[in-house]
Formats: structure tokens, sequence, C-alpha cells
């Protein structure tokens, strides 16, 4: 399942290249609004975990990396914006930070109200890398992750974006509980 899952991420981020690749080929013009942009991301971010299953826990501040493409789509200042994402996360459960490691994949629609600003909204799926629950005893957390998303960025240039985010989670972090991701994000993108 992940070797297919990490597959598909390959094909659908290298076949975007390809075609960028072959636009930039076939006409002189780079770096306008309307063409297919490629960038890095990252930043920083709040988690905790939602629901009333445990008492006693608070954010944690963590951390994101990745890539991303803002792909012109439906209308004028219409963006579908995928991106790949390692996020740092989890929350402070008491006797310690529960830090859970993601790779995410977001699927997020952009709108720019006017030339600098922007609303974002989106699904995004994660396979889940890492933690560190047995140290609280085995405490077991899915493999998988679903959640929404949704902010707003500020766009300074052609090159740098500002955002800020939140994403809520709508699976849960743990069988047989309600617990559920909640992270804010703050951070910047470089286009390329």
């Amino acid at each position: 399942m992940k070797r297919n899952f990490f597959a598909i991420i390959a094909i659908v981020f290298f076949g975007s290249a390809l075609i960028h690749a072959q636009a930039m080929q076939d006409s002189d013009i780079s770096g306008s609004i309307g063409d297919i942009g490629f960038g890095a991301k990252a930043g920083v971010h709040l988690s905790t975990f939602l629901g009333n299953d445990f008492v006693g826990i608070s954010s944690k501040i963590g951390a994101y990396a990745g890539g991303m493409a803002e792909i012109p789509a439906f209308f004028e200042n219409f963006y579908l914006q995928p991106e790949l994402l390692l996020s740092f996360q989890g929350a402070d459960i008491g006797p310690g930070n529960l830090n859970l490691t993601y790779l995410h994949l977001p699927l997020m629609v952009k709108y720019h109200i006017t030339d600098g600003i922007a609303v974002e909204f989106g699904p995004q799926i994660g396979v889940r890398l890492g933690d560190n629950g047995d140290d609280f005893g085995g405490f077991d957390t899915n493999n998988t992750h679903i959640g929404l998303n949704f902010g707003g960025g500020y766009r300074l240039n052609d090159n740098f974006y500002f955002q800020l985010r939140y994403g809520l989670g709508l699976s849960k972090v743990r069988d047989n509980t309600d617990l559920r991701n909640g992270v804010v994000s703050l951070g910047g993108a470089y286009f390329f």
C-alpha cells in the first residue's frame, strides 16, 4: 500500500515537472502568474489533539517542509496547489510529548482575491512515518491521516508567498478514541 502511494505521488510530481518543462520550451514566457509554478515551502506549526477522551492535553511546536506546485485551473485567479510535506507534529499528553511524523499530500484550491491576497481550502491525506508511542506504554497511532485544511496567504512577489493555515483532522489519531489532529501552520514558500 505505501509503495503504491509513493509511486502515485512520484508520477504526479514528475509528470507535472515534465509538462511544465515542455510548456517553458514551447514559450519564451517564464515566471508569469498564469504559468504552472513549482516551489519549496517550510514553516512552523502548533499542533494538538482534539477530542474528549483525554484530559491534560496541550499543544506543542513542530515544523514542516516540502514541495508544491501551483497550477492554473477553473477560472481566472483559481489554482490547484498539490503539495508534498514532511510534518513533525503531535501533542503534549501530560507525561511528555507524543511526537508524530507524517508525510502529507494536501490538494488545495487557491483563489487570489487580489494579486497579493489568496484564500485556500482543500483535503489532505497523510501516512504516518513514525512516532514515539512506545515511550508511553505502547500508545498505538493509526497509519493514515485524513484532514481538511483552510487558510490564506500573501504573495509578496513572483517568488515569495507566505501563508497561515489551519488543518482539522477528520480521522482518528488512535482507534477506540475520538482524538484527532489539530494544527495551525505559519510558513512561507519560494517559487522557482
